[in-house]
């Protein structure tokens, strides 16, 4: 509990330096921090499970010729739940993860174990991983580096507005 008042203290000092806030962020209570907290990854979950539907509709814009295998659904393995399942031009079975804000070092080793797994389940089968997220931390970046069959991929949100006119049906 220490480390996370620690640590809360420090965010209200970064953001009263930064942002200006007014008097009341330093005196937010840990209750309103951990609802705050509650509340983020709620959202980031959300965030996800639409990158996993966007995805899942479009998976060839993540790499040309992937192909989703697993029925639409997260497909469970001994360490976990693999977002997408899909196989690449050349047969292999592609193991996707998607993380919705920056990806750190813990990212890599879920997709591993991910991959790991999945190599044991079909020993048959060539498998790769790529871990799509918004940005990687370094130490993300670092422990991929010598991983040939690990992709790391970023991606942006567009929003693209056009004229309505009201008139028309």
């Amino acid at each position: 509990m220490g480390a996370y008042r620690s640590s809360t203290e420090r965010y209200r000092k970064f953001r009263r330096e930064t942002d200006n806030a007014d008097a009341d962020v330093g005196h937010v209570n840990a209750e309103s921090d951990a609802k705050s907290a509650t509340e983020t990854q709620k959202q980031l979950f959300r965030l996800e499970s639409d990158l996993q539907a966007t995805l899942r509709r479009s998976i060839q814009q993540l790499e040309e010729g992937l192909e989703v295998i697993d029925g639409g659904a997260e497909r469970s393995v001994a360490s976990g739940f693999i977002d997408i399942t899909a196989k690449d031009t050349k047969g292999a079975i592609v193991v996707i993860e998607l993380k919705a804000g920056a990806a750190k070092r813990e990212a890599i080793g879920q997709i591993l174990s991910y991959m790991g797994d999945m190599a044991e389940e079909e020993p048959e089968e060539s498998v790769r991983g790529i871990l799509v997220a918004a940005d990687f931390n370094h130490n993300a970046k670092a422990a991929a580096r010598l991983i040939p069959s690990l992709s790391l991929r970023s991606y942006s949100i567009r929003l693209d507005f056009q004229a309505v006119d009201p008139a028309s049906n």
